[in-house]
């Protein structure tokens, strides 16, 4: 019996008139907003002075920054006003965490992810002071740096990803929330392991997740954009090279107890 030939596999057949226009997807959508923080532990020795922090959070489509925060000593909280504090799904121009900072009606689509970095405003005679320049069409930033490179302490920060599953499990229904606190880790580099003493700063973040309306998506739109984005020549090659990158499945990870805090009511 005659054994098939090795060689390349066939190639796939698509009808070239397939009606991508007439598709269209339910994408549920969500914002992220800051709540609050807290000084578990201020930087350095308690008793002498408070730390001025600035809080600045890092997205897809850019970043926020807080004003100089006065006064915060160890056992504080500092309340931020969620409807001007958006993290994720910021409304497009220049924005100030706490003061402007508005979410736009549509909001993101899973999954979310973004990153705090706290900093412990100083002046030195030495550094390179950082210049904020405004946003890109579509993006925010703020107005001023929350590190202004004048010798300002690292307080710590928090790399917080929210997975499509995780969503959907914990806000099934549109106007759901969802309120999360975080311990922010001492590292700069999220992944190194930091020797502590007991004068380092403590923190923790607390944001509100809320489920926004669905909203309904042109399949034809969403194509066009990403056969712009990767220059493939066809939608089934879009489809195929966006199936590729898909990250492999991995167990989720379980942080100690010292990095994650219980949810505050």
């Amino acid at each position: 019996m005659p054994q098939p030939s090795a060689g390349p596999p066939a190639a796939a057949v698509v009808p070239p008139d397939i009606p991508w226009h007439t598709f269209e997807v339910i994408e549920r959508r969500y914002k992220i907003e800051a709540m609050r923080f807290k000084a578990l532990d201020e930087t350095g020795i308690d008793w002498p002075g408070s730390d001025e922090v600035m809080v600045e959070t890092t997205d897809a489509k850019g970043w926020t920054v807080t004003n100089e925060i006065g006064d915060i000593d160890s056992g504080d909280t500092h309340h931020l006003d969620p409807a001007k504090s958006c993290i994720v799904g910021v409304r497009p121009g220049i924005v100030v965490l706490g003061k402007t900072s508005v979410c736009d009606t549509a909001g993101e689509p899973a999954p979310l992810g973004f990153q705090v970095d706290f900093w412990e405003k100083d002046w030195s005679l030495f550094g390179f002071p950082c210049k904020a320049l405004p946003p890109a069409a579509g993006r925010h930033a703020g107005p001023h740096c929350g590190n202004d490179g004048q010798g300002d302490d690292f307080i710590g920060r928090r790399r917080i990803e929210l997975s499509i599953q995780e969503l959907e499990a914990v806000l099934p229904n549109v106007g759901d929330e969802h309120i999360k606190t975080e311990r922010l880790f001492g590292c700069r580099n999220l992944e190194q392991i930091c020797t502590t003493s007991l004068f380092d700063p403590d923190y923790t973040f607390t944001i509100r997740v809320t489920r926004l309306p669905d909203v309904r998506i042109g399949v034809r739109s969403v194509l066009d954009e990403a056969m712009r984005r990767i220059g493939s020549g066809s939608e089934l090659e879009t489809i195929v090279a966006g199936l590729r990158s898909l990250p492999a499945p991995s167990p989720r990870k379980i942080e100690s107890a010292t990095a994650t805090l219980p949810l505050e009511q």
